[in-house]
């Protein structure tokens, strides 16, 4: 079926059937660039459908955004199937692409699926009545016409290939070309794509060829390799509260808070000109570091680094390991994690856990519910956790790029606020309003949390807060929005991020806190690697996976700073 192919230049044109030898052979390349338009334009329909639908251009640089992603598309695809594009190899594999994004192609447009991971999951798990529901004429004819038809064309088409190191360096010629080609349509547009494609990101996952590929392999990766959810090896088994904790019988609670993109050039705790911090700022006691850094850029890499006790150096070889909530369960203390975001990354796997708001998330993906939720019915948590508690808060802050999300209207301070997630509809000004408005909201979550804590110390709950942000945001510095980026080219936007700390009197006492201690350290250079050893030292847990080094209240332990100064 395949040896239609003719032979590289300068061959006879061999055993091929006569039909065939009346049609002059096209050039390979001339094959891939129609398979390429092929499935750019007829097999990916819905996504263009789909995308032209969310953006909604309205202007001449948007229209540009979409040629710019034709082309890049379509360049990208090019390479893709020119890779492929060798004698005995093209036809065959260029068919079996066309029979799975037939299929594909069908559930995308009749379902309105998207392929991920977990839907190959799904599919590896199908059994034969299930199956046979799905088997319909449309998907036949699906097949038959986007699938069947074109690959037999090609088929009996016959192309001729160059000899084989020709072909090689064309090819590298024709890399050379056009990938430079696709950075440079992308760079004076690389904001709007950073916006619209991570508010759309589910936009990939319709994109066939590019959605089962990779959804194979994330689930080849999960099905063949570790699972850190099922082969978590145990971290600090000799987790057990220390001296402090001997002639105590009330229970205490510690609630640490994860925050969202909150880049610290924007808190008015920090200096910034706006006043985004206007209850923090008032509050008795808080401590306001200055110089943190985080771990990463990104979520999916500054929250396993924080819990994994392994810092930014070595957080990559944790991924099956134990974390920081696992030791404090074993330590004895109750653990429980709210979410407000979708997803934990990992560090909350064995753990209580509550999302908060209703819907159903996936990791790391954009939710509507506010973060004032998470305060929603924590008293009845905290009534009933048996002894010590810690809880845990992941908010979703300030993520982007739909900041006007984030917060009600009544905390839009700052005006006029973009209210798009595309950034080419707004000024940069507006931008900035949005994201600022953002940490007024967080503010106000903040102290509302503080005041909750405040009163449960004044009832003889001792109590601790601990907020820090996982990453920071680029807003439009160096036309850099968002995050995400390589953390050696990432600007310090990125990695700056806020850290807030409050204990009640009465915790600083128990404890032997030394509060005024730490407020004349706030101004030191730390990072999300102190937070693991930190809680640890604030909470008095002995383990051999603690390094006081790295403790922030190491040398601040002893007389209370309520009866000092």
């Amino acid at each position: 079926m395949w040896a239609i192919d003719a032979p590289p230049h300068g061959s006879s044109g061999g055993p091929y059937p006569s039909a065939m030898q009346l049609k002059s052979p096209i050039r390979s390349e001339i094959a891939v660039v129609c398979v390429a338009a092929f499935f750019l334009i007829v097999l990916n329909v819905a996504f263009w459908r789909q995308f032209i639908g969310a953006l909604e251009p309205l202007d001449a640089h948007e229209w540009l955004f979409v040629a710019a992603i034709a082309v890049g598309s379509f360049a990208l695809l090019s390479l893709f199937f020119g890779v492929l594009a060798i004698p005995y190899v093209f036809k065959p594999a260029v068919t079996v692409f066309l029979l799975l994004t037939s299929v594909a192609a069908y559930f995308i447009n009749e379902y309105g699926i998207v392929i991920d991971a977990e839907m190959i999951r799904n599919i590896a798990h199908t059994d034969t009545r299930e199956a046979y529901d799905l088997l319909t004429g449309k998907l036949f004819l699906y097949v038959f016409c986007l699938g069947l038809l074109p690959a037999l064309v090609l088929c009996i088409l016959p192309i001729t290939y160059r000899p084989f190191w020709q072909d090689l360096w064309f090819k590298a010629k024709a890399a050379a070309v056009a990938l430079p080609l696709v950075a440079l349509i992308m760079l004076p547009l690389t904001g709007t794509a950073l916006s619209f494609f991570r508010e759309n990101r589910i936009l990939l996952r319709v994109v066939p060829p590019l959605n089962y590929l990779t959804a194979i392999v994330a689930y080849s990766r999960g099905f063949f390799g570790a699972d850190a959810a099922t082969a978590a090896k145990p971290f600090g088994e000799d987790a057990h509260k220390g001296a402090v904790w001997v002639t105590r019988a009330e229970k205490t609670l510690t609630v640490l808070v994860i925050g969202e993109t909150a880049r610290a050039q924007n808190f008015s705790l920090n200096g910034y000109e706006r006043e985004t911090n206007p209850l923090l700022s008032k509050i008795p006691g808080l401590i306001n570091y200055t110089q943190v850094h985080s771990c990463g850029t990104a979520t999916a890499q500054s929250v396993p680094c924080m819990f994994s006790g392994q810092g930014r150096a070595g957080y990559q070889r944790a991924g099956a390991q134990e974390g920081l909530l696992h030791i404090l369960q074993r330590a004895g203390f109750s653990v429980l994690w709210r979410e407000n975001q979708g997803g934990c990354a990992g560090v909350c796997k064995g753990v209580p856990t509550e999302l908060v708001g209703g819907g159903d998330r996936k990791l790391f993906e954009l939710g509507e519910s506010l973060d004032e939720n998470l305060l929603v019915d924590l008293e009845k948590r905290i009534d009933a956790m048996p002894g010590d508690g810690v809880i845990v808060l992941h908010m979703m802050g300030s993520h982007g790029p739909a900041y006007y999300k984030r917060y009600p209207a009544a905390f839009e301070r700052f005006r006029p606020a973009c209210q798009d997630s595309q950034f080419s509809r707004c000024q940069r000004a507006e931008i900035v309003n949005s994201y600022d408005n953002t940490l007024v909201y967080t503010d106000h979550v903040l102290a509302k949390l503080i005041e909750l804590l405040a009163m449960r110390d004044r009832g003889g709950l001792p109590t601790a807060m601990i907020y820090v942000s996982d990453h920071g945001e680029s807003l439009g510095e160096g036309n850099v929005y968002l995050h995400g980026l390589p953390y050696a080219l990432a600007p310090d936007v990125q990695k700056h991020v806020p850290m807030l700390m409050w204990l009640s009197p009465k915790l600083q006492t128990e404890l032997r806190v030394n509060a005024s201690c730490l407020g004349r350290r706030r101004h030191e250079p730390v990072s999300h690697d102190n937070f693991f050893h930190s809680v640890l030292g604030l909470l008095d847990v002995q383990t051999k996976a603690y390094d006081a080094r790295l403790d922030i209240f190491a040398g601040c332990r002893g007389v209370s700073s309520i009866l000092d100064d």
